[in-house]
Protein backbone atom coordinates (compact mmCIF):
# COMPACT_ATOMS: atom_id res chain seq x y z
CA UNK A 1 0.00 0.00 0.00
CA UNK A 2 2.28 2.63 -1.14
CA UNK A 3 0.16 5.73 -1.50
CA UNK A 4 0.38 8.25 0.84
CA UNK A 5 -3.38 8.14 1.13
CA UNK A 6 -3.52 4.47 2.32
CA UNK A 7 -6.20 4.05 -0.07
CA UNK A 8 -5.95 0.16 -1.19
CA UNK A 9 -7.92 0.83 -4.45
CA UNK A 10 -7.08 3.96 -7.16
CA UNK A 11 -10.23 3.44 -7.98
CA UNK A 12 -11.99 4.68 -4.69
CA UNK A 13 -10.26 8.19 -4.95
CA UNK A 14 -12.84 10.55 -6.54
CA UNK A 15 -15.08 8.68 -4.40
CA UNK A 16 -12.78 9.63 -1.47
CA UNK A 17 -12.44 13.22 -2.85
CA UNK A 18 -16.39 13.67 -3.17
CA UNK A 19 -16.71 12.23 0.42
CA UNK A 20 -13.99 14.69 1.66
CA UNK A 21 -15.64 17.84 0.33
CA UNK A 22 -19.40 16.68 1.54
CA UNK A 23 -17.67 16.36 5.04
CA UNK A 24 -15.48 19.65 5.29
CA UNK A 25 -18.79 21.81 3.25
CA UNK A 26 -20.51 20.31 6.72
CA UNK A 27 -17.72 21.49 9.43
CA UNK A 28 -15.83 17.60 9.42
CA UNK A 29 -12.67 18.69 8.31
CA UNK A 30 -11.11 17.77 11.60
CA UNK A 31 -11.79 13.70 10.54
CA UNK A 32 -8.62 13.76 8.20
CA UNK A 33 -6.44 15.04 10.91
CA UNK A 34 -6.58 11.07 12.30
CA UNK A 35 -5.69 10.16 8.68
CA UNK A 36 -3.02 10.33 6.17
CA UNK A 37 -5.24 11.49 3.75
CA UNK A 38 -3.68 15.24 1.19
CA UNK A 39 -5.61 17.61 3.33
CA UNK A 40 -7.28 20.33 1.05
CA UNK A 41 -6.98 22.83 3.95
CA UNK A 42 -4.84 24.77 5.71
CA UNK A 43 -3.84 23.64 9.64
CA UNK A 44 -5.34 26.51 10.85
CA UNK A 45 -8.83 26.20 9.42
CA UNK A 46 -8.48 22.40 10.53
CA UNK A 47 -8.28 23.71 14.19
CA UNK A 48 -10.89 25.81 13.72
CA UNK A 49 -13.77 23.05 12.58
CA UNK A 50 -12.23 20.65 15.30
CA UNK A 51 -13.66 23.34 17.98
CA UNK A 52 -17.34 22.95 16.37
CA UNK A 53 -17.39 19.22 17.15
CA UNK A 54 -18.76 19.71 20.46
CA UNK A 55 -21.87 22.79 19.10
CA UNK A 56 -24.91 21.99 19.48
CA UNK A 57 -25.81 21.41 15.92
CA UNK A 58 -22.89 18.61 15.30
CA UNK A 59 -25.52 15.89 14.93
CA UNK A 60 -27.63 17.93 12.75
CA UNK A 61 -25.02 18.57 10.31
CA UNK A 62 -23.68 14.76 10.69
CA UNK A 63 -27.61 14.04 9.49
CA UNK A 64 -27.28 16.67 6.64
CA UNK A 65 -23.62 15.35 5.46
CA UNK A 66 -24.86 11.53 5.46
CA UNK A 67 -28.49 12.37 3.45
CA UNK A 68 -26.19 14.30 1.19
CA UNK A 69 -23.75 11.61 0.48
CA UNK A 70 -26.00 9.29 -0.57
CA UNK A 71 -27.88 5.93 0.16
CA UNK A 72 -24.66 3.43 1.68
CA UNK A 73 -24.34 6.50 4.01
CA UNK A 74 -28.09 7.34 4.62
CA UNK A 75 -28.21 3.16 5.45
CA UNK A 76 -25.09 3.15 7.91
CA UNK A 77 -26.75 6.03 9.84
CA UNK A 78 -30.30 4.67 10.04
CA UNK A 79 -28.24 1.30 11.60
CA UNK A 80 -26.13 3.37 13.82
CA UNK A 81 -29.40 4.99 15.38
CA UNK A 82 -30.54 1.48 16.59
CA UNK A 83 -26.72 1.12 18.36
CA UNK A 84 -26.59 2.93 21.39
CA UNK A 85 -23.70 1.53 22.96
CA UNK A 86 -21.91 3.23 20.05
CA UNK A 87 -23.46 6.58 19.91
CA UNK A 88 -24.84 9.04 22.37
CA UNK A 89 -28.50 9.73 22.60
CA UNK A 90 -28.41 13.18 21.03
CA UNK A 91 -27.02 11.57 17.53
CA UNK A 92 -29.81 8.49 17.67
CA UNK A 93 -32.09 10.77 17.80
CA UNK A 94 -30.88 12.96 15.20
CA UNK A 95 -30.17 9.71 12.89
CA UNK A 96 -33.27 8.27 13.18
CA UNK A 97 -34.82 11.59 11.29
CA UNK A 98 -32.86 10.39 8.03
CA UNK A 99 -35.00 10.62 5.04
CA UNK A 100 -34.04 8.20 2.21
CA UNK A 101 -36.58 9.08 -0.26
CA UNK A 102 -35.34 9.66 -3.63
CA UNK A 103 -37.28 10.57 -7.18
CA UNK A 104 -38.53 7.51 -8.33
CA UNK A 105 -37.09 5.35 -11.28
CA UNK A 106 -39.26 4.84 -14.45
CA UNK A 107 -41.65 2.27 -15.08
CA UNK A 108 -39.37 0.91 -18.56
CA UNK A 109 -36.59 0.41 -15.79
CA UNK A 110 -39.34 -1.36 -13.53
CA UNK A 111 -40.11 -3.51 -16.56
CA UNK A 112 -36.36 -4.11 -17.60
CA UNK A 113 -35.52 -5.22 -14.53
CA UNK A 114 -38.16 -7.84 -14.12
CA UNK A 115 -37.33 -9.27 -17.50
CA UNK A 116 -33.83 -9.23 -16.57
CA UNK A 117 -34.43 -11.52 -13.40
CA UNK A 118 -36.50 -13.87 -15.72
CA UNK A 119 -39.84 -12.78 -14.42
CA UNK A 120 -42.18 -11.46 -17.63
CA UNK A 121 -44.37 -8.34 -16.94
CA UNK A 122 -47.09 -10.73 -19.15
CA UNK A 123 -47.72 -13.03 -16.20
CA UNK A 124 -49.22 -9.93 -14.33
CA UNK A 125 -52.28 -8.55 -15.16
CA UNK A 126 -51.94 -5.35 -13.55
CA UNK A 127 -48.90 -3.31 -12.35
CA UNK A 128 -49.08 0.71 -10.72
CA UNK A 129 -46.98 2.78 -12.79
CA UNK A 130 -47.16 4.82 -9.95
CA UNK A 131 -44.78 3.23 -7.33
CA UNK A 132 -46.28 2.94 -3.82
CA UNK A 133 -43.09 3.73 -2.00
CA UNK A 134 -39.52 4.70 -3.56
CA UNK A 135 -36.44 4.62 -1.70
CA UNK A 136 -32.93 4.63 -1.95
CA UNK A 137 -32.14 0.62 -2.23
CA UNK A 138 -35.52 -0.06 -3.29
CA UNK A 139 -39.09 0.89 -4.76
CA UNK A 140 -42.49 -0.81 -4.75
CA UNK A 141 -45.47 -1.11 -6.77
CA UNK A 142 -48.93 -3.05 -6.08
CA UNK A 143 -49.86 -5.35 -8.96
CA UNK A 144 -52.30 -8.42 -10.01
CA UNK A 145 -50.45 -11.53 -10.60
CA UNK A 146 -52.76 -13.64 -13.68
CA UNK A 147 -54.08 -15.82 -10.62
CA UNK A 148 -56.04 -12.80 -9.36
CA UNK A 149 -53.54 -12.47 -6.15
CA UNK A 150 -53.20 -9.21 -5.20
CA UNK A 151 -49.11 -8.42 -4.83
CA UNK A 152 -46.65 -6.34 -3.78
CA UNK A 153 -43.29 -5.93 -5.82
CA UNK A 154 -40.76 -4.31 -4.36
CA UNK A 155 -37.37 -4.22 -7.02
CA UNK A 156 -33.78 -3.27 -6.05
CA UNK A 157 -32.63 0.03 -7.58
CA UNK A 158 -30.60 -0.65 -10.58
CA UNK A 159 -26.89 0.28 -9.88
CA UNK A 160 -27.09 0.68 -6.50
CA UNK A 161 -25.28 -2.71 -5.28
CA UNK A 162 -21.89 -1.15 -6.99
CA UNK A 163 -22.40 2.01 -5.24
CA UNK A 164 -23.01 0.00 -1.89
CA UNK A 165 -19.69 -2.09 -2.19
CA UNK A 166 -17.41 1.12 -2.99
CA UNK A 167 -18.70 3.37 -0.51
CA UNK A 168 -18.26 -0.42 2.26
CA UNK A 169 -14.90 -0.45 1.32
CA UNK A 170 -13.99 3.02 1.74
CA UNK A 171 -15.22 2.88 5.03
CA UNK A 172 -13.56 -0.06 5.69
CA UNK A 173 -10.67 0.85 4.78
CA UNK A 174 -11.40 4.10 6.85
CA UNK A 175 -11.68 1.89 10.17
CA UNK A 176 -8.81 0.09 9.84
CA UNK A 177 -6.93 3.89 10.25
CA UNK A 178 -8.68 4.55 12.82
CA UNK A 179 -8.14 1.66 14.65
CA UNK A 180 -4.28 2.52 14.28
CA UNK A 181 -4.39 5.86 14.90
CA UNK A 182 -6.91 6.25 17.88
CA UNK A 183 -7.02 4.74 20.85
CA UNK A 184 -10.87 4.69 20.30
CA UNK A 185 -11.10 2.43 17.06
CA UNK A 186 -8.81 0.16 18.93
CA UNK A 187 -11.05 -0.04 21.60
CA UNK A 188 -14.17 -0.33 19.64
CA UNK A 189 -12.54 -2.59 17.09
CA UNK A 190 -13.53 -0.17 14.17
CA UNK A 191 -13.36 -2.26 11.78
CA UNK A 192 -15.62 -5.00 13.47
CA UNK A 193 -18.40 -2.45 13.85
CA UNK A 194 -18.20 -1.54 10.21
CA UNK A 195 -18.27 -5.02 8.99
CA UNK A 196 -21.35 -5.59 11.18
CA UNK A 197 -23.33 -2.83 9.53
CA UNK A 198 -21.98 -3.70 5.92
CA UNK A 199 -23.44 -7.06 6.96
CA UNK A 200 -26.89 -5.91 8.14
CA UNK A 201 -26.49 -3.50 4.91
CA UNK A 202 -25.69 -6.24 2.13
CA UNK A 203 -28.56 -8.15 3.76
CA UNK A 204 -31.12 -5.58 2.77
CA UNK A 205 -29.54 -5.46 -0.37
CA UNK A 206 -30.67 -9.11 -1.21
CA UNK A 207 -34.14 -9.66 -1.21
CA UNK A 208 -33.57 -13.40 -1.14
CA UNK A 209 -32.30 -13.28 2.24
CA UNK A 210 -35.72 -11.25 2.81
CA UNK A 211 -37.88 -13.37 1.18
CA UNK A 212 -36.26 -16.14 4.03
CA UNK A 213 -36.80 -13.84 6.37
CA UNK A 214 -40.13 -13.38 5.81
CA UNK A 215 -40.77 -16.87 5.29
CA UNK A 216 -39.78 -17.53 8.83
CA UNK A 217 -41.76 -15.21 9.97
CA UNK A 218 -44.79 -16.56 8.07
CA UNK A 219 -43.99 -20.19 9.41
CA UNK A 220 -43.74 -19.16 13.20
CA UNK A 221 -46.82 -16.91 13.11
CA UNK A 222 -49.23 -19.68 10.91
CA UNK A 223 -50.97 -20.38 13.59
CA UNK A 224 -51.08 -17.05 15.70
CA UNK A 225 -55.01 -15.96 15.38
CA UNK A 226 -53.62 -12.23 15.79
CA UNK A 227 -51.00 -11.81 13.42
CA UNK A 228 -50.21 -11.57 9.97
CA UNK A 229 -47.36 -12.25 7.58
CA UNK A 230 -47.37 -11.92 3.90
CA UNK A 231 -46.74 -14.82 1.90
CA UNK A 232 -43.69 -14.81 -0.35
CA UNK A 233 -44.05 -15.64 -4.06
CA UNK A 234 -40.92 -17.54 -4.67
CA UNK A 235 -41.45 -18.20 -8.11
CA UNK A 236 -41.31 -14.42 -9.01
CA UNK A 237 -38.68 -13.59 -6.35
CA UNK A 238 -35.08 -13.23 -6.57
CA UNK A 239 -32.07 -11.08 -5.31
CA UNK A 240 -33.46 -7.75 -6.51
CA UNK A 241 -36.84 -8.46 -7.02
CA UNK A 242 -39.20 -9.30 -4.32
CA UNK A 243 -43.00 -10.29 -4.77
CA UNK A 244 -45.12 -10.17 -1.13
CA UNK A 245 -48.86 -11.15 -0.72
CA UNK A 246 -50.72 -7.85 -0.41
CA UNK A 247 -51.85 -7.52 3.13
CA UNK A 248 -54.12 -3.98 3.83
CA UNK A 249 -54.99 -2.69 7.25
CA UNK A 250 -54.49 0.91 8.97
CA UNK A 251 -51.34 1.70 10.12
CA UNK A 252 -50.45 1.38 13.68
CA UNK A 253 -49.84 5.03 14.40
CA UNK A 254 -53.36 6.14 12.85
CA UNK A 255 -54.91 6.51 15.85
CA UNK A 256 -57.95 8.38 14.49
CA UNK A 257 -58.02 6.07 11.81
CA UNK A 258 -58.36 2.63 14.02
CA UNK A 259 -60.87 4.93 16.27
CA UNK A 260 -63.01 5.53 13.18
CA UNK A 261 -62.76 1.50 12.09
CA UNK A 262 -64.13 0.90 15.66
CA UNK A 263 -60.72 -0.63 16.42
CA UNK A 264 -59.68 -1.66 20.61
CA UNK A 265 -56.46 -0.20 21.20
CA UNK A 266 -56.27 -1.73 24.37
CA UNK A 267 -56.40 -5.36 22.53
CA UNK A 268 -54.07 -3.96 19.87
CA UNK A 269 -51.36 -3.27 22.66
CA UNK A 270 -52.06 -6.67 23.98
CA UNK A 271 -51.59 -8.13 20.96
CA UNK A 272 -48.29 -6.39 20.17
CA UNK A 273 -47.03 -7.12 23.37
CA UNK A 274 -47.53 -11.17 22.64
CA UNK A 275 -46.24 -10.92 19.59
CA UNK A 276 -42.70 -8.99 20.35
CA UNK A 277 -42.15 -11.74 23.54
CA UNK A 278 -42.76 -14.46 21.04
CA UNK A 279 -40.43 -13.24 18.53
CA UNK A 280 -37.83 -12.83 21.75
CA UNK A 281 -38.52 -15.68 23.92
CA UNK A 282 -40.44 -18.24 22.14
CA UNK A 283 -38.49 -17.96 18.31
CA UNK A 284 -34.99 -16.30 19.31
CA UNK A 285 -36.10 -14.01 15.90
CA UNK A 286 -37.44 -10.66 15.87
CA UNK A 287 -38.21 -8.21 13.61
CA UNK A 288 -35.43 -5.16 14.18
CA UNK A 289 -37.15 -2.12 12.63
CA UNK A 290 -41.13 -2.54 13.91
CA UNK A 291 -41.16 1.88 13.20
CA UNK A 292 -44.88 2.28 12.62
CA UNK A 293 -44.65 2.33 9.29
CA UNK A 294 -44.20 -1.71 9.06
CA UNK A 295 -47.04 -2.58 11.55
CA UNK A 296 -50.61 -2.34 10.46
CA UNK A 297 -53.88 -2.96 11.86
CA UNK A 298 -56.35 -5.19 10.24
CA UNK A 299 -59.68 -6.76 10.71
CA UNK A 300 -60.08 -8.35 14.66
CA UNK A 301 -57.55 -6.00 16.18
CA UNK A 302 -54.88 -8.09 13.84
CA UNK A 303 -51.81 -7.29 13.48
CA UNK A 304 -49.36 -7.22 10.30
CA UNK A 305 -45.97 -6.68 9.59
CA UNK A 306 -44.05 -5.52 7.08
CA UNK A 307 -40.48 -4.98 5.27
CA UNK A 308 -38.38 -8.02 6.96
CA UNK A 309 -34.66 -6.76 5.60
CA UNK A 310 -33.87 -6.28 9.36
CA UNK A 311 -33.77 -8.88 11.99
CA UNK A 312 -32.44 -9.78 14.91
CA UNK A 313 -31.17 -13.46 16.02
CA UNK A 314 -31.25 -14.26 20.07
CA UNK A 315 -29.86 -17.67 20.81
CA UNK A 316 -30.55 -19.53 23.70
CA UNK A 317 -27.31 -18.41 26.05
CA UNK A 318 -28.61 -14.16 24.84
CA UNK A 319 -31.68 -14.87 25.97
CA UNK A 320 -30.60 -15.91 29.42
CA UNK A 321 -28.22 -13.27 30.14
CA UNK A 322 -30.92 -10.92 29.08
CA UNK A 323 -33.36 -12.38 31.21
CA UNK A 324 -30.38 -12.38 34.25
CA UNK A 325 -30.08 -8.75 33.61
CA UNK A 326 -33.82 -8.50 33.88
CA UNK A 327 -34.09 -10.13 36.79
CA UNK A 328 -31.38 -8.01 38.36
CA UNK A 329 -33.64 -5.09 37.24
CA UNK A 330 -36.71 -5.98 39.00
CA UNK A 331 -34.92 -7.14 42.36
CA UNK A 332 -33.38 -3.89 42.59
CA UNK A 333 -29.86 -6.02 43.15
CA UNK A 334 -27.02 -4.15 41.91
CA UNK A 335 -24.39 -6.87 42.25
CA UNK A 336 -26.92 -8.82 39.94
CA UNK A 337 -26.92 -6.02 37.16
CA UNK A 338 -23.70 -5.25 37.10
CA UNK A 339 -22.58 -9.09 36.81
CA UNK A 340 -25.59 -9.81 34.00
CA UNK A 341 -23.85 -6.69 32.25
CA UNK A 342 -20.72 -7.87 32.25
CA UNK A 343 -21.54 -11.24 31.59
CA UNK A 344 -23.05 -9.65 28.15
CA UNK A 345 -20.51 -7.39 27.30
CA UNK A 346 -17.43 -7.82 24.94
CA UNK A 347 -14.13 -7.42 26.39
CA UNK A 348 -15.13 -5.95 29.58
CA UNK A 349 -11.94 -7.38 31.54
CA UNK A 350 -10.24 -3.62 31.71
CA UNK A 351 -13.42 -2.35 33.65
CA UNK A 352 -13.43 -0.61 36.60
CA UNK A 353 -15.95 -2.88 38.68
CA UNK A 354 -16.16 -0.77 41.68
CA UNK A 355 -16.76 2.37 39.82
CA UNK A 356 -19.05 0.67 37.34
CA UNK A 357 -21.20 -1.02 40.50
CA UNK A 358 -21.79 2.72 41.80
CA UNK A 359 -22.97 3.74 38.48
CA UNK A 360 -25.59 0.98 38.21
CA UNK A 361 -26.38 1.59 42.35
CA UNK A 362 -26.99 5.58 41.45
CA UNK A 363 -29.04 4.39 38.46
CA UNK A 364 -31.15 2.01 40.81
CA UNK A 365 -31.90 4.63 42.78
CA UNK A 366 -33.87 6.61 40.53
CA UNK A 367 -36.25 3.04 40.09
CA UNK A 368 -36.26 1.62 43.33
CA UNK A 369 -39.79 1.73 44.90
CA UNK A 370 -41.88 2.50 41.78
CA UNK A 371 -44.36 -0.17 40.99
CA UNK A 372 -43.09 -2.38 37.89
CA UNK A 373 -46.47 -1.12 35.79
CA UNK A 374 -44.67 2.40 35.61
CA UNK A 375 -40.99 0.83 34.71
CA UNK A 376 -40.66 0.71 30.90
CA UNK A 377 -38.24 -1.43 30.04
CA UNK A 378 -36.91 -0.47 27.11
CA UNK A 379 -35.93 3.20 28.76
CA UNK A 380 -34.30 1.40 31.43
CA UNK A 381 -32.03 -0.44 29.16
CA UNK A 382 -31.34 2.17 27.15
CA UNK A 383 -29.98 4.09 30.47
CA UNK A 384 -27.77 1.05 31.43
CA UNK A 385 -26.52 1.49 27.96
CA UNK A 386 -25.45 4.56 27.86
CA UNK A 387 -24.19 3.69 31.50
CA UNK A 388 -22.23 0.55 29.81
CA UNK A 389 -20.73 3.23 26.81
CA UNK A 390 -19.92 5.70 29.81
CA UNK A 391 -17.81 2.75 31.05
CA UNK A 392 -16.46 2.07 27.57
CA UNK A 393 -18.45 -1.48 27.55
CA UNK A 394 -18.82 -3.00 23.91
CA UNK A 395 -22.14 -4.45 23.52
CA UNK A 396 -23.45 -7.03 21.10
CA UNK A 397 -24.93 -5.58 17.80
CA UNK A 398 -28.00 -8.14 18.81
CA UNK A 399 -28.78 -6.52 22.04
CA UNK A 400 -28.42 -2.94 20.91
CA UNK A 401 -31.83 -3.70 18.39
CA UNK A 402 -33.27 -5.35 21.06
CA UNK A 403 -33.51 -2.34 22.94
CA UNK A 404 -34.00 -0.71 20.10
CA UNK A 405 -37.02 -2.47 19.25
CA UNK A 406 -38.39 -2.23 22.88
CA UNK A 407 -38.17 1.45 23.00
CA UNK A 408 -39.77 1.80 19.79
CA UNK A 409 -42.52 -0.53 20.05
CA UNK A 410 -42.86 0.77 24.12
CA UNK A 411 -43.68 4.15 22.30
CA UNK A 412 -46.31 2.95 20.57
CA UNK A 413 -48.09 0.20 23.21
CA UNK A 414 -47.68 2.97 25.35
CA UNK A 415 -50.23 5.76 23.38
CA UNK A 416 -52.15 2.52 22.56
CA UNK A 417 -53.20 1.85 26.28
CA UNK A 418 -51.58 3.93 28.85
CA UNK A 419 -52.62 1.32 32.02
CA UNK A 420 -50.95 -1.73 30.25
CA UNK A 421 -47.40 -2.87 31.75
CA UNK A 422 -44.55 -4.44 29.48
CA UNK A 423 -43.28 -5.92 32.75
CA UNK A 424 -46.30 -7.61 34.03
CA UNK A 425 -47.30 -8.95 30.52
CA UNK A 426 -43.47 -10.40 30.41
CA UNK A 427 -43.52 -12.51 33.76
CA UNK A 428 -45.45 -15.61 31.97
CA UNK A 429 -42.35 -15.51 29.30
CA UNK A 430 -39.93 -14.93 31.49
CA UNK A 431 -41.27 -17.50 34.30
CA UNK A 432 -41.23 -20.10 31.76
CA UNK A 433 -37.77 -19.43 30.36
CA UNK A 434 -36.65 -20.06 33.86
CA UNK A 435 -38.68 -23.22 34.18
CA UNK A 436 -37.42 -24.46 31.06
CA UNK A 437 -33.73 -23.42 32.03
CA UNK A 438 -33.75 -25.95 35.44
CA UNK A 439 -35.71 -28.54 33.76
CA UNK A 440 -34.30 -32.19 33.74
CA UNK A 441 -33.70 -32.05 30.25
CA UNK A 442 -31.85 -28.80 30.15
CA UNK A 443 -29.51 -30.07 33.24
CA UNK A 444 -28.94 -33.31 31.76
CA UNK A 445 -27.97 -31.81 28.30
CA UNK A 446 -25.99 -28.98 30.41
CA UNK A 447 -23.85 -31.57 32.50
CA UNK A 448 -23.42 -33.76 29.33
CA UNK A 449 -21.65 -30.83 27.36
CA UNK A 450 -19.63 -30.51 30.62
CA UNK A 451 -18.75 -33.81 30.96
CA UNK A 452 -17.52 -34.22 27.12
CA UNK A 453 -15.37 -30.69 27.65
CA UNK A 454 -13.51 -32.09 30.84
CA UNK A 455 -13.32 -35.47 28.87
CA UNK A 456 -11.31 -33.74 26.03
CA UNK A 457 -9.30 -31.51 28.75
CA UNK A 458 -8.41 -34.83 30.42
CA UNK A 459 -7.14 -36.60 26.87
CA UNK A 460 -5.41 -33.77 25.77
CA UNK A 461 -3.57 -32.90 29.05
CA UNK A 462 -1.11 -35.55 28.91
CA UNK A 463 0.52 -34.29 25.58
CA UNK A 464 0.18 -30.92 26.38
CA UNK A 465 2.39 -31.43 29.67
CA UNK A 466 5.11 -33.66 27.66
CA UNK A 467 5.14 -30.52 25.43
CA UNK A 468 6.03 -28.01 28.30
CA UNK A 469 8.21 -30.50 29.63
CA UNK A 470 10.02 -30.59 26.41
CA UNK A 471 10.80 -27.47 25.64
CA UNK A 472 11.75 -27.04 29.90
CA UNK A 473 13.95 -29.18 29.30
CA UNK A 474 15.14 -27.27 25.72
CA UNK A 475 15.65 -24.44 27.97
CA UNK A 476 12.95 -23.12 25.17
CA UNK A 477 9.94 -22.13 27.54
CA UNK A 478 9.72 -18.06 27.25
CA UNK A 479 6.79 -15.98 29.30
CA UNK A 480 5.82 -13.05 27.93
CA UNK A 481 4.86 -10.00 29.91
CA UNK A 482 2.90 -7.04 28.04
CA UNK A 483 2.11 -3.71 29.76
CA UNK A 484 -0.63 -2.21 27.48
CA UNK A 485 0.38 1.01 28.78
CA UNK A 486 4.26 1.05 28.47
CA UNK A 487 4.76 2.71 25.58
CA UNK A 488 2.46 5.90 26.57
CA UNK A 489 4.36 5.52 29.97
CA UNK A 490 7.95 5.87 28.11
CA UNK A 491 6.37 8.50 25.23
CA UNK A 492 5.69 10.74 28.89
CA UNK A 493 9.06 10.03 30.11
CA UNK A 494 11.09 11.08 27.33
CA UNK A 495 9.32 14.16 27.12
CA UNK A 496 9.82 14.75 30.84
CA UNK A 497 13.22 13.78 30.31
CA UNK A 498 14.05 16.16 27.10
CA UNK A 499 12.03 19.30 29.38
CA UNK A 500 13.96 18.58 32.73
CA UNK A 501 17.05 19.22 30.70
CA UNK A 502 16.08 22.50 29.19
CA UNK A 503 15.60 23.78 32.51
CA UNK A 504 18.89 22.12 33.29
CA UNK A 505 20.66 24.19 30.41
CA UNK A 506 18.74 27.11 30.98
CA UNK A 507 20.02 27.38 34.74
CA UNK A 508 23.27 26.27 33.78
CA UNK A 509 23.56 29.27 30.98
CA UNK A 510 21.93 31.72 33.60
CA UNK A 511 24.89 30.57 36.46
CA UNK A 512 27.16 29.70 34.01
CA UNK A 513 28.07 33.39 32.57
CA UNK A 514 26.83 34.94 35.65
CA UNK A 515 30.33 32.96 36.84
CA UNK A 516 32.52 33.69 34.09
CA UNK A 517 32.16 37.32 33.71
CA UNK A 518 32.54 37.30 37.63
CA UNK A 519 35.92 35.38 37.46
CA UNK A 520 37.27 36.93 34.02
CA UNK A 521 40.38 38.76 34.57
CA UNK A 522 40.79 39.40 30.70
CA UNK A 523 39.50 42.83 29.59
CA UNK A 524 38.21 41.37 26.72
CA UNK A 525 35.52 38.89 28.30
CA UNK A 526 34.77 42.00 30.44
CA UNK A 527 33.86 44.27 27.47
CA UNK A 528 31.31 41.29 26.16
CA UNK A 529 27.84 41.35 27.67
CA UNK A 530 28.05 37.55 28.62
CA UNK A 531 25.40 38.01 31.15
CA UNK A 532 22.41 39.71 28.85
CA UNK A 533 23.46 36.53 25.77
CA UNK A 534 23.27 34.10 28.68
CA UNK A 535 20.12 35.79 30.18
CA UNK A 536 18.42 36.25 26.30
CA UNK A 537 19.57 32.35 25.55
CA UNK A 538 18.00 31.42 28.57
CA UNK A 539 14.51 33.44 27.93
CA UNK A 540 14.38 32.21 23.91
CA UNK A 541 14.56 28.89 25.88
CA UNK A 542 12.64 28.78 28.40
CA UNK A 543 9.99 30.62 26.20
CA UNK A 544 10.29 27.11 24.08
CA UNK A 545 9.70 25.01 26.76
CA UNK A 546 6.27 26.89 28.01
CA UNK A 547 5.32 26.73 24.29
CA UNK A 548 5.47 22.95 24.47
CA UNK A 549 3.58 22.56 27.65
CA UNK A 550 0.88 24.83 26.58
CA UNK A 551 0.35 23.05 23.30
CA UNK A 552 0.17 19.58 24.42
CA UNK A 553 -2.29 20.80 27.48
CA UNK A 554 -0.58 18.79 30.34
CA UNK A 555 0.74 21.74 32.51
Amino acid sequence: MGLRTGIEHISHLPRYREVANILIKHGFGWVFDRFPIHKPYGKKKTSMLNKELHGPSTAKRLRIALEELGPTYIKIGQLLSTRPDILSPVYINELEKLQNDVPPFSFDILQEVLLGEGINPADFVYIDPEPLAAASIAQVHRATLKTEERVVIKVRRPGISKIVATDLEILYELSKLAEKRSNWGRFYKLSEVVEELAEALRNELDFCREARNCAAFYENFARDRNVLIPRVFWDYSSEKVLILEELEGIKISDFSALKMAGCNSQKIAANLIDALFKQVYEYGFFHADPHPGNIAVSEGEKLIFYDFGQVGIVDQRSREKAINLLIGMMRYDVNAVSRALLDIAIGSQHINKEEFQRDVSRLQQKYYGLPLSEIKVGTALSELIDLSMKHQMRLPAELSLLVKMLMTVEGLITQLDPQISIVDMAEPYGRKLLINRFSRERLKKDIGELLLDYLALFRALPRELDNILKLIEAGELKVRMEHYNLQRLNARLDIVSNRLSIAIIIASIIIGTSLVVEKAGSTFLTRLPLVEIGFLTAVVLGLFLIYSLIKSGRY
